[in-house]
């Protein structure tokens, strides 16, 4: 049955025959527009008008209702293409039902309608197109297919759908422009399925190289996927014996993405410990790489199979590496590589002549600005007031009237005395902070002003700490072990993984050895310069 807008485009044509090859502007056929919009019965009205009214093309041998079909709009796109990006099953359903044979070239953006349909994951027109179509053209732009469209968008129904065609297999080893083959995208997004189809297709491919000479294995190595790296080398250990362009192997790259948990990975597995010392074409082993990267996985520096006095071209050993560096901003962090490496016997190149300058004391303390000791007094005196008001709000309230009247209801409850002693804590240690904040300007020497500051900072930062748990004590003890309760200490918690996060952006990788040294250097410092001097408040 037909619907009025049918009724009513074939009364047009009845009129007009001539205008549904007519193109507009834009170079669209009337099949275009019905195909984008998805008008099935319309779109098969015209393709049937055009066979009937038209006679055969004897130049090309075909009918007027596949040249209508084959045409192209200045974009170069079919209608089938108008069909396949705008997910119109039914009319990519019915075109290629009438015209299977013919292979859709690209269009200007280099994109196949079968492209088209793998990169925006729709895998029911992938599957029909496939079904019908005798030789389907599967390319993208930067010389992608199909195949790596549907890996770079995780679609793993896609991806099978393409490799189980026997014309679209062929795609596993299709490198794009920067030589990557779809194992190298699988490899890159930490796919474990896809990564496992692309290897049952053709195990060649994980001996692939792109145009850096990089593998899958070197990819999910740089970009930490376990995973995928432990399913590589289980299957094909060899892949750990491919170096890139540069003399990169996994390992390198797994140093120089900062890649912690697949370094350890290697690491841990003995058959690749010929990777530990390999060097690239500059003569630098991981541990060089790992020096200059400032990636801190200490396990590559204490494995017993590393050489850390291994020496590149350069005549550099780590440690020398380290010490060549000028990045100001990762001062810590190259501090304590230095005396990690140090710790364990690592040396620097007695060959080289030169002097290296050891950190000093002076360069461990935190340095506070003006601007900076004004902000601490205000928290400082902001966490001293809820202390103090805490500590009379209490909770749970008094007892009205008896023997015990105005003691707390709660006197005898654990939580409750937890919470009494945290915020004792948090009001003592901060009102210090502020006494000291207080007194600052009217210190002359600069060295009694930075320690009496960093004191003062340690202080605070406690007085945080302890009073986020005093308010979950608090809140416990008035609550108890209910549902709320329990959420509510839970949430209060969290936020020393916030206070741990903060302190090892400020202080490096290993933030409690650097926090804790510098806060026990000002206080022992300080004291110490106090009493030689005979300095008394």
């Amino acid at each position: 049955m037909q619907t009025k807008e049918t009724q009513f485009v074939e009364q047009i044509l009845d009129k007009c025959e001539d205008l549904v090859l007519k193109p507009n502007p834009k170079g669209e056929t009337p099949l275009h527009i019905a195909a984008r919009y998805g008008h099935c019965s319309i779109a098969k009205l015209m393709i049937e008008r055009a066979q009937a009214n038209f006679p055969q093309d004897i130049e090309n041998g075909i009918g007027a209702d596949k040249k209508l079909i084959r045409a192209t709009n200045h974009e170069n796109d079919t209608a089938l293409h108008e069909a396949v990006r705008y997910r119109h099953f039914k009319v990519v359903e019915m075109l290629l039902a009438m015209d299977p044979y013919h292979y859709y070239c690209a269009n200007n953006a280099n994109e196949t309608p079968l492209y088209l349909a793998s990169e925006r994951r729709h895998s029911d027109t992938v599957s029909r197109m496939l079904e019908i179509m005798r030789s389907p053209a599967y390319g993208g732009p930067s010389d992608q297919t199909a195949l790596h469209a549907a890996v770079i968008n995780r679609h793993i129904r896609t991806a099978r759908v393409l490799v189980e065609n026997e014309h679209v297999r062929a795609a596993v080893k299709h490198k794009d422009k920067k030589g990557w083959v779809p194992l190298h995208y699988a490899a890159k997004i930490g796919h474990r399925r896809l990564t496992k189809l692309l290897l049952e297709q053709d195990e060649n491919t994980a001996y692939m190289q792109d145009n850096q000479g990089s593998t899958a294995l070197h990819i999910a190595a740089y970009c930490n996927h376990r995973s995928v790296m432990s399913m590589i080398i289980k299957y094909y250990p060899d892949c750990s014996e491919i170096v890139d362009n540069k003399g990169w192997n996994a390992l390198h790259y797994a140093v120089n993405g900062y890649s912690y948990r697949a370094t350890e990975k290697i690491l841990r597995n003995l058959s690749l410990s010929n990777l530990y010392n390999e060097k690239d074409f500059d003569g630098n082993t991981p541990l060089h790489h790992m020096a200059s990267s400032r990636c801190s996985t200490w396990k590559l520096v204490r494995h017993r199979r590393v050489d850390i006095r291994a020496i590149n071209k350069q005549d550099q050993t780590a440690l020398d590496v380290v010490f060549g560096l000028e990045d100001s901003d990762k001062a810590r962090e190259k501090q304590l590589f230095i005396r990690i490496l140090k710790r364990d016997g690592a040396k620097t190149n007695q060959r080289l002549d030169l002097k290296w300058k050891e950190p000093t004391e002076e360069s461990r303390k935190l340095e506070f600005a003006p601007e900076a000791k004004q902000a601490h007094l205000i928290v400082a005196t902001l966490i001293a007031t809820v202390s103090f008001a805490a500590g009379f709000t209490l909770p749970g309230g008094t007892i009205p009237d008896g023997e015990h009247k105005g003691s707390p209801v709660l006197r005898h409850n654990a939580s409750f005395k937890a919470f009494m002693l945290s915020n004792t804590i948090s009001l003592v240690l901060s009102a210090s902070a502020a006494l000291i904040h207080l007194f600052s300007p009217l210190n002359n020497a600069v060295w009694t002003d930075q320690y009496l500051s960093a004191v003062a900072f340690s202080f605070t930062l406690v007085s945080v700490a302890t009073m986020i748990v005093a308010f979950a004590t608090g809140a416990y003890a008035v609550l108890g072990s209910s549902a709320i309760g329990n959420a509510v200490i839970v949430i209060a918690l969290s936020y020393f993984l916030v206070f741990r996060h903060v302190l090892k952006e400020r202080f490096g990788y290993n933030f409690r050895l650097q926090f804790t040294a510098s806060v026990v250097a000002s206080l022992l410092a300080f004291f110490n310069r106090l009493i030689r001097s005979n300095l008394y408040f």
